[in-house]
């Protein structure tokens, strides 16, 4: 699902995408469908499990990644060319995830 809009002074469009990501064993990147967000300034994720945890990398473990709990909601001002990285402790983990962000597209 996605947002656009403006309530900026400047007239410039905001923009914004929201969706389920499940999460499991394997690092996947914190995205809405099948790229981030031309534009993103914010990204946030919220789990709907425990169990899962961050890093900017590919190779984030479990181990080597930061927990976020169930309900926690992390918001980080991340634009499109450094991804955020999700791993699970089991499969089928469910996370919210939401980018926000500027209209590359220009003006409204």
């Amino acid at each position: 699902m996605s947002i656009n809009g403006s309530d900026r002074e400047d007239g410039k469009a905001e923009i914004g995408a929201y969706g389920e990501l499940t999460v499991g064993a394997t690092a996947v990147e914190a995205k809405v469908g099948g790229s981030a967000l031309a534009g993103r300034t914010y990204i946030s994720v919220m789990p709907k499990d425990n169990s899962i945890y961050y890093g900017f990398d590919a190779s984030v473990t479990t181990t080597t990644g930061t927990r976020i709990f169930k309900n926690q909601l992390l918001i980080l001002p991340l634009d499109a060319a450094l991804p955020l990285y999700l791993i699970a402790d089991a499969a089928g983990k469910k996370v919210s995830v939401t980018e926000m962000g500027n209209d590359p597209e220009g003006d409204l």
